[in-house]
């Protein structure tokens, strides 16, 4: 399985590199022009993506703008949201766009590699 991370914090980021890249072929984003070049070059599967990512001066989008461009151009790559354990308004916000996967931070291994491997 080909599997793009963009997540905003980095210490979950290398966790979920370090957990996931023994089985499959696990690439990090460092930004949303680089997530989407990846997902432009890859035959991606499925894409972890930071729901809680704040949009930047630079940027200018936030995890549920990037989900939803996901969405469009990439309607094969599944899409598993991450979000702040307790914020239920989020994984409201988050079923209601589509995304049906979530993972709650702080991450536990054995839950991610349950998600990836259903």
């Amino acid at each position: 399985m080909k599997i793009v991370i963009y997540n905003d914090e980095l210490r979950s980021g290398m966790q979920m590199y370090l957990a996931l890249s023994s089985r499959h072929d696990v690439r990090v984003a460092q930004d949303v022009d680089d997530l989407f070049t990846m997902l432009d070059q890859t035959a991606a599967d499925l894409t972890i993506l930071d729901l809680v990512s704040p949009a930047t001066p630079d940027e200018q989008v936030d995890g549920f703008d990037i989900a939803h461009k996901i969405q469009a151009q990439h309607p094969q790559v599944k899409l598993v949201g991450i979000y702040d354990q307790g914020d239920q308004n989020l994984v409201k916000k988050a079923r209601a766009n589509g995304i049906a996967e979530l993972i709650a931070r702080p991450i536990k291994n054995r839950e991610l590699l349950g998600l990836i491997e259903k």
